[in-house]
């Protein structure tokens, strides 16, 4: 390092080269899910029909954005980070159906969250704490549209195992 050169962050924790380039995978890996679910988003808030869809589009258009400003903080922390952050985008799925439509983005959030639960692991075992707390805050929003999609799916949490297994 030349001679008032600061050592970065990673440098500073001593994160291994395997560990950051998983990391850095890992969180690309989490930027196509990001990007392909702001698309699915939109088009199937265009895509709900029947009155009783009116406050579920407003809902899927926020989600958008919601899912937009995810995409900017892993493009920014994959920056950071020393990587370059995708421009690919991961699969998209669609319906005709309405329900179907709303069972497609539940499952792609029940899938982010299980993501970036493994991510803040990996994270804090590299000693990146500052990273890992940004992914907790997106996790935080994910799960929260998870709730807001059973809501309008009609699933009820205590008679449901949801996701990640059983209530206990």
């Amino acid at each position: 390092m030349p001679t008032g050169e600061r050592p970065s962050v990673v440098e500073v924790y001593s994160v291994s080269a395997r560990q950051r380039e998983q990391i850095l995978s890992g969180l690309n890996l989490d930027l196509m899910w990001e990007y392909a679910a702001m698309v699915q988003y939109i088009q199937h808030a265009s895509m709900l029909t029947g009155p009783e869809y009116v406050a579920i589009i407003q809902e899927e258009l926020q989600h958008a954005q919601d899912e937009h400003e995810h995409a900017v903080i892993l493009s920014d922390l994959i920056q950071y980070l020393g990587g370059i952050p995708t421009i690919e985008v991961a699969e998209r799925l669609t319906s005709l159906d309405n329900e179907e439509m709303l069972r497609q983005d539940l499952q792609a959030e029940y899938n982010a969250i299980k993501r970036y639960l493994t991510r803040i692991q990996q994270l804090e075992s590299a000693g990146l704490y500052d990273s890992a707390q940004k992914i907790r805050n997106i996790v935080v929003v994910e799960q929260n549209h998870a709730i807001e999609l059973e809501k309008a799916l009609g699933i009820r949490r205590a008679t449901s195992p949801g996701p990640f297994g059983s209530n206990a």
